[in-house]
């Protein structure tokens, strides 16, 4: 698909139309939700249907979608819940339909993280600008250095130094600097963002005190009960199979997958009987980066032995001949601290880089990426994953038993005025762009949004629970 075909392709709700004042926005506070067709109790395995009417500051009911609502069920004394599927009706209601995996009181929460008008405001500035992510360079020539503006758009009124991969059509460029030549960049820091120009009306549409407020709900838990029928799935862990939503759900602060049988990868035994003389290259952003963080805590022999956090991690246990690599995505990479570019690859010359020689099976290879991209247009995210996605294809063309994980994006927390530049709304979004790209291929998917949403986490770097389970999904593709 080309990168318009899969922009065209996400659930784009209809635009919101132009309102004259704030009070005839969404309000969380003002709507409700109710159950549909409510019973005594349910048996595990049965739908629980929810519908969600939602009205404007005014306490007038909506005419129309575009919301954008996440909702989990969940019962804290077992440490158990999952996320919801959200239907948007088009019409200023939602059904969102929850799958009961657990007997116990469970209770429901719906969250509106965005109102219709706000996603309009996102969806309009997502698609266009390219100046709320900038960077500045600096180029290092033995003693000498000197700094320039950096971006994936610049003007060409001065003179340019601009760096691309024609194959993989990918672009930035940098202002040239003085004296120094191109090839010198060396550092890439970013720079405060622009914030793009909103009227007052925009400005309070996205204020955190209108994001991500809970709907309450005016009916008690639900009781649900054991029926009988075992409802867990039998078919084991393979790349390449359909994904469910729900993706699972925890209980106990364990995942269970709702499409396949994950592996109790939760142990140091498990985990190291696993990947005993495997390599796996963990490629992507800091999220991933928390994957090796996590494995040199878990496994008592496995050390990292070089790198940084802002570069690259390699962490080897000579005993069970196990190799953990972390590899930064290359840029852009949104950071205050200065970040080594010189030198950098791509996510697709790693992948065409592993050595055709190694035994297939002994090779796992994890891609996250889009945390970084959330501050730039579509296009620039979805060219990354195409470029990806035709590494993907060449890997398996001469390696078709390595294995290869998505991890999707999980969403983030909830900060002061960052919604024009990293909402969750963007995640999701790239989210449904990841799905569509790799949705032909032979890859596992760690669906990291529905586990974030399920456990209401919003942190960029969500906490150990979290990661553990990824892990132990991503694992459960290539240990049986």
């Amino acid at each position: 698909m080309t990168v318009d075909e899969v922009i065209l392709s996400l659930l784009w709700a209809p635009a919101a139309p132009n309102i004259t004042s704030f009070k005839n926005s969404s309000s969380a506070r003002h709507s409700a939700v109710m159950l549909e067709q409510p019973r005594a109790q349910y048996c595990v395995g049965d739908t629980l249907n929810v519908m969600v009417d939602m009205s404007n500051y005014a306490g007038h009911p909506k005419a129309y979608g575009g919301d954008f609502i996440v909702a989990r069920i969940h019962s804290p004394k077992l440490q158990a819940c999952a996320s919801g599927d959200v239907t948007d009706l088009l019409n200023g209601s939602y059904r969102v339909r929850f799958r009961l995996f657990w007997p116990g009181e469970v209770h429901v929460s719906v969250r509106l993280i965005h109102s219709a008008e706000a996603v309009s405001v996102l969806q309009r500035n997502w698609m266009q600008d390219y100046g709320k992510a900038m960077h500045i360079g600096t180029f290092i020539s033995g003693e000498k250095k000197e700094k320039s503006q950096c971006a994936l758009r610049l003007g060409s009124d001065r003179p340019l130094c601009e760096y691309r991969k024609k194959e993989d059509g990918e672009y930035y460029a940098c202002y040239k600097p003085q004296t120094l030549p191109c090839n010198s960049l060396t550092l890439m820091t970013s720079t405060k963002p622009r914030a793009p120009h909103l009227t007052m009306k925009e400005v309070q549409l996205l204020a955190r005190k209108n994001t991500g407020i809970e709907i309450k709900n005016s009916f008690r838990p639900v009781t649900v009960i054991g029926c009988g029928a075992d409802q867990r799935p039998t078919e084991k862990c393979v790349a390449g199979m359909n994904s469910l939503f729900p993706g699972g759900y925890f209980y106990s602060n364990r995942w269970s997958s709702s499409s396949c049988q994950a592996g109790p990868f939760l142990s140091e035994d498990a985990i190291t009987r696993c990947l005993k003389g495997k390599t796996i290259y963990l490629l992507g952003d800091s999220t991933v980066r928390q994957w090796i963080e996590y494995l040199e805590k878990k496994l008592k022999d496995l050390r990292i032995v070089k790198g940084n956090r802002l570069h690259s991690f390699l962490a080897v246990d000579v005993h069970n001949n196990i190799t953990v690599r972390w590899i930064k995505q290359s840029h852009p990479w949104i950071s205050f601290a200065s970040v080594y570019i010189k030198g950098s690859v791509t996510i697709p010359e790693v992948l065409d880089s592993i050595a055709v020689g190694s035994r297939q099976e002994d090779v796992i290879v994890v891609i996250a990426i889009g945390q970084h991209f959330r501050a730039y247009p579509p296009e620039v995210f979805i060219q990354r994953l195409r470029s990806i996605r035709r590494a993907i294809l060449r890997l398996h063309a001469h390696s078709p038993q390595t294995t290869v994980v998505i991890k999707l994006e999980n969403n983030r927390q909830l900060q002061e005025n960052a919604a024009i530049f990293y909402s969750d709304w963007y995640g999701h979004m790239q989210n449904l762009a990841q799905r569509k790209v790799f949705e032909d291929l032979k890859v596992g998917l760690v669906d990291a949004w529905d586990m974030t949403v399920a456990a209401n986490t919003f942190a960029i770097h969500p906490n150990g629970v979290i990661v553990s389970n990824e892990v132990a999904l991503a694992l459960s593709f290539s240990c049986h």
